[in-house]
């Protein structure tokens, strides 16, 4: 499990260790989404688009 305000390294976290696909988000004991390995993969495919985006702006555009 974990909670709307875990970082995402959270949920990776116990799918890797846990070896499941999907992680239950609970608030005040309460089930209030899903987050899947999908939904990880994603986020991390996003991060490193804006990593890589980041220095060739810097570079084409000086800033």
């Amino acid at each position: 499990m974990c909670s709307p305000n875990d970082q995402i390294d959270d949920p990776s976290a116990l799918m890797t260790n846990n070896r499941v696909r999907h992680v239950a988000v609970m608030r005040d004991g309460r089930l209030v989404g899903i987050v899947s390995i999908g939904d990880v993969v994603k986020n991390r495919m996003e991060q490193l688009q804006v990593e890589q985006e980041h220095p060739q702006a810097y570079i084409t555009h000086g800033r």
